[in-house]
């Protein structure tokens, strides 16, 4: 009787002591480690930045090739007159002609016939050219490499201050265009930071010399705006 009492006493330490164990075993399952926390595009600080100047970028450019330039408000493109879609800078010459003008054709002046140049983006990898279009001088136009091109007219012109060596910058609108791509898309063109091309001095056009023709170097940036 004595050892029936001592076996019983036994059962419930042991039944214990295996809940203890089985306790003990699930408390040191291992935890799984966090992962590396992985950023969406709106958790990526500065992307939104990157790909704006990217969007904003001509030709692999940064946005500030496309910044407007400031201007005298007489050059300024009207309002509703769109962005600037391209930025080109142009070297090249001012071509003039001596030519005979009034009844008599006694008065010899030199005559604008139009530009030769090239346009380069801001690696300075040319991307086109700038010429008189079939209508003259007073029609030039812009071509890209790629076919793009428009013609267009001056509206205004504004000599800076310190500029009266330079061609004058000049506010132009678009009337005509062709090709696909960025530059067949501008309506309104300026013509600013403009260096050389006036026409040279009035005295070297007379007589002997009328016919012939001079190309004076000047370089220019041209920006190009539409909707």
């Amino acid at each position: 009787m004595r050892r029936a009492l001592i076996l019983f006493a036994l059962v419930p330490l042991t039944l214990v002591l295996e809940n203890c164990t089985s306790e003990t075993s699930t408390l040191s399952t291992p935890v799984p480690e966090a992962g590396p926390i992985t950023e969406g595009p709106h958790n990526n600080p500065g992307s939104d930045a990157s790909t704006s100047a990217a969007d904003a970028s001509d030709s692999g450019c940064p946005a500030a090739w496309l910044t407007a330039p400031v201007v005298d408000p007489s050059i300024a493109v009207p309002d509703g007159g769109g962005d600037a879609l391209v930025h080109a800078s142009a070297t090249g010459t001012q071509n003039y002609t001596c030519m005979a003008v009034g009844d008599a054709g006694t008065t010899y002046t030199w005559t604008a016939i139009g530009p030769e140049a090239a346009l380069s983006d801001c690696s300075a990898t040319v991307i086109g050219h700038h010429f008189a279009s079939d209508a003259g001088a007073t029609a030039p136009e812009w071509k890209t490499n790629e076919g793009a091109y428009v013609i267009a007219k001056k509206l205004a012109a504004f000599t800076p201050d310190g500029g009266a060596a330079s061609v004058p910058w000049l506010l132009l609108q678009t009337t005509s265009y062709g090709g696909s791509g960025t530059l067949s898309e501008a309506k309104y063109v300026q013509r600013v930071n403009t260096t050389g091309g006036v026409a040279p001095s009035s005295t070297s056009c007379d007589m002997n010399g009328v016919g012939t023709t001079q190309k004076v170097p000047y370089t220019a940036d041209y920006y190009f705006f539409g909707p």
